[in-house]
């Protein structure tokens, strides 16, 4: 049980590091493998390796986001029919409506038609597996009659969303396997079994003699890869801009911020020059004419009051000069307040006059970060200085806990008295929930049945977890 105006303090810090087990002064060794080093600084065989690497690398354009479902849709339909058109006119789907069918023509047919659809609908994942689905598409157009549209399809879905050396080796992939299926095709005979004598000869005998030219179906071969190639890099050269004017946007706004924090800067550094001209000098003439007064009433019971109070202007003129190196220095001069010092809160409070019940534990304070210690200090000379003065002469309890594992715990309570000073800058609860929640905590308080509780809850931060994050 404590009694009012005495606190205890457990500070404990961590223990020192234990010395290695490997070397009896704590150095650690450091081991080196025996792999022989070759003159360029790479082990045997890692150039090969990377060279290999570099040539099947490529790059993401943008995100990976999924296409709209009505282009989606239309793919795979042009995309199915298109493989059906291609079944129907190969040899094996020309024979298979005559006497010389077979059970392999039906065979082939069967594969074709569910690997067609099941191109069509893969086409749906296109733009999360685009390199399989082209050389799947490839392929498949290569051992099958299913045509060459989804391989051309795929791969404009790729180089749309994908760039470097592995989009190439695709492309000339699809462009062997185009070249295959329509100059086969071109070349099959009768016209029957040939889409494209079909669709450019001018017979209507499906055993008519196909009389299509190479040169004819190089040109062919040659649109339709200009089409699947264009459509891909028109679509990468727009998403190429999105991601620019992305990347636009966001440097225009780290200025914007840049900006922001000058102005901010400069204001924080006229607001100092201003506090440090107006109330520093103030501060100053204070403590001059409380040491005055000290020695005035040397050997009398005011003599203590003189000097608690040259000492309080004293102390308030040291934490003015740290404000305003914080306002110029937001960050890298802040006063160094670490918790073993929240005796020092405590007992100025008390010699000030206000009755205090505290008890104060904490572990391992000095492995707490410097944020988390200014905080917990702030937050405790803030909670002391709102007893004091909205409930002067009554006793304000403080119970400070804290520990690694279970954070800092804050809980403060005083009387409400109707009499109570009111007047202030009415910062104190709103800086005090601001400072908490900057660094992840909570803060909660009621006034209930004639008393003020506050309650802040803080989670632990050490030194070493700042320093490597």
């Amino acid at each position: 049980m404590t009694t009012p105006g005495l606190f205890s303090i457990d500070v404990s810090s961590p223990p020192p590091h234990a010395p290695s087990p490997h070397r009896p002064d704590g150095q650690n060794h450091i081991c080196r493998s025996a792999t022989p080093r070759l003159p360029n600084g790479g082990a045997p065989g890692t150039g090969r390796l990377r060279n290999m690497t570099a040539v099947f690398a490529f790059q993401k354009i943008g995100r990976d986001s999924r296409p709209a479902v009505w282009r989606t849709i239309l793919l795979a339909l042009v995309s199915a029919f298109a493989g059906l058109f291609s079944i129907v006119y190969s040899p094996a789907g020309f024979r298979a409506g005559t006497p010389a069918g077979t059970d392999i023509d039906a065979a082939v047919i069967v594969v074709s038609v569910i690997l067609d659809i099941a191109l069509a609908t893969a086409l749906v994942w296109r733009h999360r597996f685009p390199f399989g689905l082209t050389i799947a598409a490839a392929l498949s157009a290569a051992a099958l009659p299913v045509g060459s549209v989804p391989a051309l399809i795929a791969l404009a879905a790729l180089l749309g969303r994908r760039r470097g050396p592995a989009t190439w080796w695709c492309t000339g992939l699809v462009a062997v396997t185009t070249a295959i299926d329509v100059i086969a095709d071109s070349q099959a005979q009768p016209v029957g079994v040939s889409l494209t004598a079909s669709l450019f000869q001018a017979t209507t005998s499906p055993q008519a003699r196909n009389t299509t030219s190479i040169l004819t179906a190089l040109l062919l071969t040659a649109t339709f890869l200009a089409i699947g190639i264009g459509a891909g890099l028109i679509r990468s050269s727009r998403r190429e801009a999105v991601v620019k004017g992305r990347d636009l946007s966001a440097a225009h706004q780290r200025m914007a911020r840049l900006d922001d924090e000058v102005s901010r800067r400069q204001e924080r550094e006229k607001i100092a020059q201003e506090v440090h001209d107006s109330l520093g000098h103030s501060l100053s003439l204070i403590s001059l004419q409380a040491a005055s007064l000290e020695t005035e009433l040397d050997g009398t019971d005011h003599a203590d009051s003189a000097k608690a109070l040259r000492e309080s202007a004293g102390k308030a003129m040291s934490e003015l000069r740290s404000l305003l190196s914080l306002l110029a220095e937001p960050m890298s001069s802040a006063p160094n307040l670490p918790l073993s010092k929240l005796a020092e809160v405590v007992e100025d409070t008390f010699g000030a006059g206000q009755p205090i019940t505290a008890s104060i534990y904490v572990s391992e304070g000095d492995s707490a970060d410097p944020a988390l210690s200014r905080a917990v200090y702030r937050t405790v000379q803030e909670l002391l200085t709102n007893a004091a003065k909205h409930a002067p002469g009554t006793t304000a309890a403080l119970k400070v806990r804290a520990s690694p594992d279970d954070g800092v715990r804050i809980e403060c309570s005083n009387p409400i008295v109707e009499s109570g000073q009111s007047e202030g800058s009415r910062r104190g609860l709103p800086g005090i929930t601001e400072r908490v929640k900057l660094l992840g905590g909570t803060v909660h308080w009621t006034a209930e049945n004639g008393v003020f509780s506050i309650t802040v809850f803080i989670p632990w931060r050490s030194i070493s977890r700042d320093r490597t994050s």
